[in-house]
């Protein structure tokens, strides 16, 4: 990549102006201030300084520059933020393939694949019909980049192995399956069938038979005999696939039929809890209306946006999660969604299934801190129903949405014509809903409400009201404590990624040192990560040039981590062309500053260990206390008096 493409975008957009477009910042002297984007906050601890180029939270740690916060806010790597930003600054990237890695060649397979299949669908009559019949105009189509999976085994196998691509690669970015018995080579004129169950529904799945004797690929297309939707990331690199069979290739004899649709499974780019359909296109609307719409499918979605109703998102092919930060440290779906806008009306089918999905989903999006309406579907039309006949009509129905505890409180009292049990109905369907709101005057409304509509008084309607609240509030505690600790790529456990309070924060009462006392984290993990990969980075960047500073900055390095080096470096090693990449944008045209941007990453990444270490050792200490336990009190106040020490001799070398 040419070099001076960074500073060119560091050039022409300016820290408070990018920042300004994600979060309403506030004056304050030379620099900014905002409520942080990055965890839960009343006041601002969020400051932009122009003049540094930076950003700081007082509150969770996070800092950097603009690259750095297109990362943490859209849940990118360092590559689809600089695509953000060149295409915001009009910048033009030129990238030197001979040094991709291997996640950058499965972006360009999944490009080569959307073309082909774009391709399909303009040589495809039925497919094209199909389309049109739905009313996607040819406009909507191409902005989608839908396409057609043709039938047949390997075709699209056959096309990307004529650019290069061997089927290892083509298999890890989702297109094609291995079969089941690799020792036999593949007779495409056969097939077997594959039951496959889910609850009371049986679909099943159709394999190819191999036989040792042909000597044909022992791989086959994943998708066939589908019109097939995208899925892209936020920065609208594709990074999946979802299908919609059009023609099943099921054999008559095998007594069911292939899946309604089919996703991609979860690749090196793709991760089910962290996508959504079609948040690339939606996010600026989101952002200008300040809410967003949730749509199940991908027929909804594209509709809702063909109809001008752009802030709509969708679930196909994803899977919603109750965290805000994953496990893995990266934001989830829904918690990208909550950055942009606090406010979401859920449109979901109005079938059980439908009903259900919603339902869940105004739970966790509850639980984040969001504000939640229902669109009620009636009469089993979903939303690309209603647009083909009635944009109007679409629009109606998300004007008429109903807040959650409104919405189903209605459906509680006309689904329980027995007064005697509306008590008990309203204690499981709606409270837990009620209970999760922050706002108290919110509550006190939502509670006046349910009185006067279930002719309940109200005394009695907060005294259930607190102990759903309690039972939800013990459950959170009890499965914070069950919880296993799943190491995360910075080498954290799942526990320290839900957080990290500023340098001078203290627990105080009864306050949670990872989680927000509603339960909701926090997490600057994905700023250690940063930190992380562009210290190493640098150093990698350093030694490749022979730089005879470079052996004291690794065993300075090697000293920091201690036991954890060792992982930490193989974690490093095993993408070690991404980071130098990156390194060589952020640092490759300044190599006379190389020793100072060094020792800025190393004091910084010291702090974020050090930091870690003294929350997770100040959990353990309170643990201890509540226990009894005094010998591990007094080992742990020791440790915690000698990591505050520490940390006060690091920042004496900033």
């Amino acid at each position: 990549m040419n070099r001076t493409a960074v500073e060119q975008i560091k050039e022409r957009i300016s820290i408070d102006e990018l920042i300004g477009t994600y979060v309403k910042l506030e004056k304050a002297g030379k620099s900014f201030k905002a409520r942080c984007p990055f965890h839960n906050e009343k006041s601002p601890s969020f400051f932009v300084s122009p003049d540094r180029g930076g950003y700081y939270c007082f509150g969770c740690g996070a800092k950097g520059d603009i690259f750095s916060f297109v990362e943490q806010f859209e849940g990118l790597d360092f590559r689809g933020a600089l695509k953000i930003l060149a295409e915001k600054a009009g910048v033009k990237l030129i990238f030197d393939q001979k040094a991709d890695g291997e996640r950058d060649k499965l972006f360009q397979i999944m490009e080569d694949a959307t073309r082909y299949f774009e391709d399909q669908l303009s040589k495809n009559k039925e497919a094209s019909e199909y389309v049109k019949r739905r009313g996607i105009t040819d406009t909507t189509r191409a902005s989608f980049r839908i396409g057609w999976a043709p039938e047949g085994w390997q075709n699209l196998q056959n096309h990307l192995k004529t650019k290069g691509y061997s089927d290892v690669l083509i298999e890890r970015a989702g297109l094609i399956k291995k079969r089941d018995n690799s020792s036999e080579a593949p007779n495409l004129h056969d097939t077997q069938v594959v039951q496959q169950t889910s609850g009371a529904s049986v679909a099943f799945a159709e394999q190819p038979v191999y036989h040792a004797s042909s000597g044909r690929s022992e791989y086959y297309d994943r998708f066939r005999g589908r019109v097939v939707f995208p899925i892209s990331d936020s920065s609208g690199r594709i990074v999946a696939f979802s299908g919609r069979i059009l023609k099943d290739d099921m054999p008559a004899h095998a007594g069911g039929k292939s899946a309604k649709y089919l996703n991609s499974p979860d690749t090196p780019l793709f991760d089910k809890s962290q996508i959504l359909y079609g948040l690339d296109k939606a996010k600026g609307e989101i952002r200008r209306l300040g809410y967003s719409i949730f749509v199940e499918g991908q027929m909804d979605l594209v509709m809702s946006h063909q109809a001008g109703i752009k802030n709509t998102v969708a679930s196909s092919g994803t899977a919603l999660t109750d965290e805000t930060i994953g496990e893995s440290g990266a934001v989830s779906n829904l918690g990208l969604v909550r950055r942009l806008s606090p406010n979401i009306i859920i449109a979901f089918d109005s079938d059980s299934a439908g009903r259900k999905a919603a339902l869940r989903a105004s739970g966790i999006a509850l639980s984040m801190g969001m504000d939640v309406k229902i669109a009620d579907l009636v009469g089993g039309k979903d939303p690309a129903d209603l647009v083909l006949n009635n944009p109007e009509d679409w629009k109606a129905v998300l004007r008429s949405a109903k807040p959650i505890v409104e919405f189903e409180l209605g459906n509680v009292i006309r689904d329980t014509p027995d007064h005697r049990k509306i008590p008990r109905a309203l204690r499981e369907r709606v409270f837990p809903f009620l209970a999760r709101i922050d706002s108290q005057m919110d509550k006190d409304h939502f509670v006046q409400l349910i009185a006067d509509k279930a002719n309940i008084g109200k005394d009695s309607i907060w005294q259930d009201l607190r102990s759903v609240e309690e039972k939800i509030k013990q459950d959170r505690v009890s499965n914070s404590g069950k919880a296993t600790p799943a190491v995360t790529s910075s080498g954290t456990s799942s526990s320290q990624a839900r957080g990290l309070v500023a340098s001078d924060q203290r627990p105080q009462g009864d306050e949670k040192m990872h989680v927000h006392e509603d339960g909701r984290g926090y997490s600057s993990i994905s700023r250690i990560d940063l930190v992380e990969r562009r210290m190493f980075g640098l150093l990698l960047l350093m030694e490749k040039e022979s730089m005879p500073i470079a052996q004291d900055c690794r065993e300075q390095i090697k000293k920091i981590c201690a036991d954890s080096y060792a992982d930490r470096y193989a974690r490093i090693d095993s993408i070690s062309s991404d980071v130098l990449f990156e390194a060589d944008a952020m640092f490759g045209a300044d190599t006379d500053r190389w020793p100072v941007h060094m020792k800025e990453l190393i004091i910084n990444f010291e702090m974020d260990l050090v930091n870690q270490d003294l929350i997770d050792s100040m959990q353990e200490l309170k643990v201890a206390e509540k226990s009894g336990n005094t010998i591990r009190v007094t080992e742990l106040a020791k440790k915690c008096q000698v990591l505050s020490v520490r940390k006060a001799e690091i920042a004496k070398k900033r």
